[in-house]
């Protein structure tokens, strides 16, 4: 089983949050207040290699956002509120759940957000109709730590540090990562180092890792491209030592007798316009773990997606997953069809 518009390099957290252009309410001398988010619509058929295929709908992906802004001594301060209807993911519910919630003063953010891992690829990457399975090859491909509790994020001239909530919760110290972000012509890149206190049986450890990610502008098209490399990476990325859990919180995700293990992973992207309302994207990503089960994981998509109205997108895409072990193949395929009104 497998687990959205085109994002430029330099685009706020705010439009990373909402896919959006947000609808102002109120604006009233310094204050803005506006409202954001989008309805998504889409049904899944889904095909496991070993098991019986399935056909699931539902608009639990939508989400809604309130934004305000105020001018006070020449600082700009923003508050940004984002849920979604994923609150009973277990039971397929649709309670609303908390997606962001933070306070951004000039180049400090602070509260609930993207952790440092996400800022650092996303941007780069193609556009996914996948909601659970978006930056998978990558160094931010875990849900379930994909917007800690609490991110503190300064941003100058393109670079960015981020403490966060860490996954090891005896941890002594937050999740780090350094970033630099910049432009060269029509290349644009992202270099990452991590750092993280890891739990190592009954110990703990340090695991660090390195993370570049890049796009290349051919015309109106555009080539995608990451890796990473590291210990401690497997409550991030998604793929643990031996397993492929979606809550990589388990105790031997990224230690293995008493030893941190290391991974690689990288993805390969093609994003095509055929006109201005149509647009086509393919990706390939890969994560290996070093580990006595040789753990591994694969992903391949291909999308098509057209602009039926402003802020309207109709599309399709194909993906397959295939998780690999010493003992085990698990192989996936999903079809996703859906439509997407974003206000």
């Amino acid at each position: 089983m497998l687990y959205a518009k085109k994002l430029s390099f330099g685009m706020s957290i705010v439009a990373l949050s909402s896919y959006a252009q947000a609808i102002d309410i109120i604006k009233e001398g310094d204050t803005t207040l506006s409202v954001g988010g989008y309805i998504k619509a889409e049904g899944i058929f889904n095909n496991p290699e070993n098991g019986e295929s399935e056909f699931k709908a539902n608009s639990r992906q939508s989400r809604i956002n309130v934004t305000t802004t105020k001018k006070i001594e020449d600082k700009k301060l923003t508050g940004f509120i984002e849920g979604d209807f994923y609150g009973n993911a277990a039971s397929g519910g649709s309670e609303m759940r908390l997606r962001h919630a933070y306070i951004k003063l000039d180049e400090l953010t602070v509260g609930k957000t993207w952790n440092g891992q996400f800022l650092s690829v996303y941007p780069l990457l193609t556009e996914q109709l996948d909601f659970r399975g978006t930056a998978l090859g990558t160094i931010a491909g875990s849900s379930s730590n994909i917007r800690p509790d609490l991110a503190l994020h300064y941003e100058h001239k393109g670079f960015r540090f981020s403490a966060q909530d860490p996954v090891f919760k005896d941890a002594d110290l937050p999740d780090i990562v350094v970033s630099y972000k910049n432009n060269l012509s029509n290349l644009s890149y992202n270099i990452a180092m991590t750092a993280r206190e890891v739990e190592n049986g009954e110990d703990s450890d340090i695991g660090v890792g390195v993370s570049l990610a890049s796009k290349l502008d051919l015309g109106k098209n555009s080539f995608h491209a990451s890796v990473y490399n590291g210990k401690g990476m497997g409550s991030y990325s998604t793929v643990c030592v031996g397993k492929h859990p979606d809550n990589t919180n388990s105790l031997s995700c990224d230690s293995e007798n008493g030893k941190l293990i290391s991974q690689t992973g990288y993805t390969l992207g093609y994003r095509h316009n055929f006109t201005n309302k149509l647009r086509s994207n393919i990706r390939y990503g890969e994560i290996k773990v070093d580990d006595l089960a040789n753990t591994s994981m694969n992903v391949k998509s291909a999308n098509i997606i057209y602009e039926y109205l402003p802020r309207l997108d109709v599309g399709i895409e194909w993906r397959e997953r295939v998780d690999k072990t010493a003992s085990t193949e698990k192989t996936g395929q999903q079809v996703e069809i859906m439509a997407k009104y974003s206000f």
